[in-house]
């Protein structure tokens, strides 16, 4: 069973102009996809497949990126032929955060400060083809394996902070065996299948174009991937106590995916927020004060 915490409202500043670029690109993209899938929806699925696994990077300068420049330890993890880079502040218990996809560790710059305060040691990293890591392409558990390879390089860790499709990479890897007290998830998705059907609404795709994708992913994976990165089954086995924290105008994750998998978590709790979306979670003071709270009730 989930407790839910008290609701709040928090809102800031945001403009019309500021999202205008990315909302050009997404519109030219879907355009250009729903074009080709009429024209050869076969050959539109093979590149959407191809697009897939190829994450834009986030737009220089990044919110909080001052604190790279100025880290207490700096290493590199080699997976593979790639280079991830692994950024460390504090001594302490270790939080990990864990970002999503097509973003960086460094979404999570405005916990640093409080959580070095609370006596803790924060650790990000950049998942292969994100942020500053090397590769231009990935996938969920490759996500999931270097989420566990980071959190080994430190010595384990005593909590873990995810956002939004890194909830499932961070769930696939406790799955696996990666051990932790406390898991915060912000905006997680239900489920992989969930994604893939999200990303052929915003692209307008239709069902054959999807399907062609969907099929090549089977193929890649074999067809107990769904099942692999469901995180509305696999929240059923989570033991950590943690916190699911959802924005009612959240457009990019539905606030009914983040329930179903709060509803099979039994120790997660559930924040409730409105006015924040989906990225404004991360620097969210009231997510953050309630993050600190759970885990001092932790230590």
């Amino acid at each position: 069973m989930t407790s839910q915490l008290n609701t709040q409202s928090e809102t800031f500043r945001h403009t019309s102009q500021a999202r205008a670029p990315a909302n050009l690109g997404l519109s030219a993209t879907r355009l250009a996809l729903q074009l080709y899938g009429r024209l050869a929806p076969k050959k539109a699925g093979r590149l959407v497949n191809r697009m897939a696994f190829r994450p834009s990077r986030l737009p220089m300068p990044i919110r909080h990126e001052h604190w790279l420049d100025k880290t207490d330890s700096y290493t590199q993890l080699q997976h593979g032929s790639r280079t991830i880079p692994v950024y460390s502040w504090g001594q302490g218990p270790v939080i990990l955060g864990v970002h999503g996809w097509a973003g960086a560790g460094i979404q999570f710059g405005a916990w640093i400060e409080p959580l070095l305060e609370a006596g803790y040691r924060v650790v990000l990293f950049d998942a292969p083809a994100h942020g500053r890591a090397q590769g231009q392409s990935t996938d969920l558990f490759e996500m999931a394996e270097v989420t566990a390879r980071v959190a080994a390089s430190v010595g384990g860790v005593h909590g873990v902070l995810a956002h939004s499709i890194g909830c499932i990479a961070v769930a696939r890897a406790i799955t696996d065996g990666l051990q932790t007290d406390y898991v915060a998830m912000l905006a997680p998705p239900a489920s992989l299948t969930a994604v893939m059907e999200n990303l052929g609404q915003q692209l307008g795709l239709s069902r054959e174009t999807l399907s062609v994708h969907l099929q090549l992913m089977e193929e890649r994976f074999g067809p107990s991937v769904w099942d692999q990165l469901d995180l509305e089954d696999l929240s059923r086995s989570l033991t950590q106590r943690g916190l699911i924290v959802i924005d009612d105008d959240d457009t990019s994750v539905s606030p009914e995916e983040s329930l179903r998998v709060a509803e099979n978590w039994n120790k997660a709790d559930v924040l409730r927020t409105s006015g924040l979306g989906h990225n404004r979670l991360l620097w969210s003071p009231m997510v953050m004060e309630t993050v600190l709270r759970e885990l001092a009730r932790e230590t």
